[in-house]
């Protein structure tokens, strides 16, 4: 376990796997463009959305998972949400559809006075970490921060 704070970056090389995804199917949409416009269109818009967000991925500082004595910073897309230790119940993996991500419940004492919606979150990325790993990061800083 490093000293905080310890700052998680989301992998280069799946960012730059996706822009090249991206700007292949955004070619399959232009050479569509002939025989099925509808769909070609949507192909273009989707896939333009998917590049413009890829592309913000790989800007230094735009996204990284920040862990501290305080809690947990997230920034994604360059929206910060900060969750403190005593907000998160534990952290484990699960399934979403086909990637395995790291979640967390929020304490259900907190979501009484709270206007949150539900009480389980989702990180965005694994951070270059596998989903378990992560998980068992998360939880070693979270038992060490909360009896301090």
């Amino acid at each position: 376990m490093q000293n905080p704070p310890l700052i998680l970056k989301p992998s280069k090389i799946k960012s730059i796997i996706l822009i090249l995804i991206s700007i292949g199917f955004i070619s399959l949409g232009i050479k569509l463009l002939e025989k099925n416009m509808l769909i070609a269109v949507l192909n273009i818009f989707f896939f333009g959305i998917c590049l413009i967000i890829f592309i913000i991925n790989m800007i230094p500082n735009s996204s990284y998972l920040k862990i501290d004595e305080k809690g947990i910073e997230m920034k994604n897309l360059f929206r910060i949400t900060f969750i403190p230790w005593q907000a998160v119940s534990g952290f484990k993996t699960k399934f979403i559809f086909v990637n395995k991500l790291v979640i967390f419940n929020i304490d259900e004492k907190l979501l009484e006075n709270s206007k949150m919606k539900g009480k389980t979150g989702a990180f965005p990325d694994t951070y270059g970490m596998s989903a378990k790993d992560l998980a068992n990061l998360l939880n070693e800083y979270k038992a060490k921060f909360e009896a301090i």
